[in-house]
């Protein structure tokens, strides 16, 4: 069995697509060949991962008008040439795509073969690349019931997003454990906060400015993204330069963790984040409270702040507008949950949006079509079902 994986751009598309792909080589025995394109993460995360990957040039629509968007549209059709050549080479049984720019022609190749394709939806609204090739898919997975009204019901199935099993492992290690192997006080509550694989400049630049007063209830590990480390570094260490050093040793920064992030989020007390679906499934399935802080709208809007309702509606996280979000704002809402009530609130209510079968049921959902059966959608009693 031959089968097509595709998804890129950002790790919250890469990393449920190889959790699937990982699956599927493991359990079903199948030959995956990963579709990307030739300037995203995938190229570094895949061969990692021990999957044989093809890359093509893939046009991203750029959040706002720039050269950037020009160029980007113009590799669409070279792209396409190049999935139409990739796919007609590999003969898949079945394709899957977890989103990004990359699936548009991962899944116009896929349409063209005639390979049978399973889309799957993350966010609660689809983006561009979803819309595009949701009328091309022969299923469509979704994370969230919000997503239901999008798409088509007679072939959408409610499964969740794709866990890695990394997440899965690590509920296994204590939190005051996690600290320890992460090299931090396992006493002391940890903050979390990360802006996703790009970095977040503006959560950045307010969580440093914050830190004088942070460090003095907590310690922080902040996840900066490579292209902002330095910056980020430079305003820490000067908004940092009159503390004690014992307070200043409860402040780390590294410009990205990718093995040591499942031990990063079991380690934490509260995670400040993107609204992004793939991390808001893993804080679920990890029951992580969080202070969301969702991508602003731009061109073509940003699903986040819909992500980022639905979980605050339920109780399952709380929510500062990215344009809100202030020194004196964050140490006060951290503090306040930190000593309170509210986080064991959050973490009950994350258990309803918690799919941790989501990848096995994805996967089990790609074979069926693969061998020309109609997926079957699994039971599940949380609040999405």
């Amino acid at each position: 069995m031959r089968i097509l994986i595709s998804g890129g751009g950002t790790g919250g598309h890469i990393y449920p697509a190889l959790a699937v792909a990982t699956h599927l080589r493991n359990t079903y025995n199948a030959e995956i060949l990963y579709l990307g394109s030739d300037d995203g993460l995938e190229t570094q995360l895949v061969p990692a991962a021990g999957f044989q990957m093809a890359t093509i040039k893939a046009g991203k629509l750029q959040r706002y008008v720039s050269v950037k968007t020009v160029k980007g549209i113009a590799r669409v059709p070279v792209g396409l040439v190049q999935a139409l050549g990739i796919v007609r080479k590999f003969r898949p049984d079945a394709t899957f795509t977890s989103g990004g720019y990359v699936a548009v022609p991962a899944g116009l190749a896929s349409k063209v073969n005639g390979v049978p394709l399973l889309l799957h939806q993350q966010d609660v609204p689809p983006n561009l690349s979803n819309k595009l090739i949701g009328p091309l898919a022969s299923r469509i997975s979704i994370a969230f019931a919000d997503s239901q009204k999008y798409f088509p019901a007679d072939k959408t199935l409610l499964l969740g997003n794709p866990i890695r099993q990394e997440i899965l492992d690590v509920r296994q290690v204590s939190v005051h454990e996690a600290r320890s192997k992460l090299g931090l006080d396992p006493a002391l509550p940890l903050l979390l906060v990360t802006g996703g694989s790009q970095g977040a400049r503006h959560l950045n630049q307010v969580v440093a400015r914050a830190l004088p007063e942070l460090l003095k209830f907590c310690q922080v590990l902040q996840i900066s993204g490579q292209k902002l480390f330095a910056e980020t570094q430079t305003l820490a260490e000067s908004t940092m330069a009159e503390l004690e050093e014992g307070l200043r040793q409860r402040y780390r920064l590294v410009p990205y963790l990718s093995d040591e992030m499942p031990l990063a989020l079991q380690a934490s007390e509260l995670v400040v984040c993107r609204a992004g679906a793939a991390t808001l499934s893993e804080l679920a399935v990890l029951e992580k409270p969080s202070i969301l802080v969702p991508l602003p709208p731009a061109l073509g809007s940003s699903p986040q702040e819909i992500n980022a309702e639905t979980f605050r509606s339920a109780h399952a996280a709380e929510v500062i507008r990215n344009d809100a979000l202030k020194p004196g704002l964050l140490i006060s809402r951290v503090q306040h949950d930190i000593n309170s009530a509210s986080l064991l609130e959050m973490a009950r209510a994350l258990k309803d949006f918690a799919r941790p079968d989501a990848t096995q049921d994805i996967a089990a959902a790609v074979v069926e079509l693969a061998q020309g059966t109609r997926a079957r959608v699994p039971e599940h009693k949380g609040r999405n079902a």
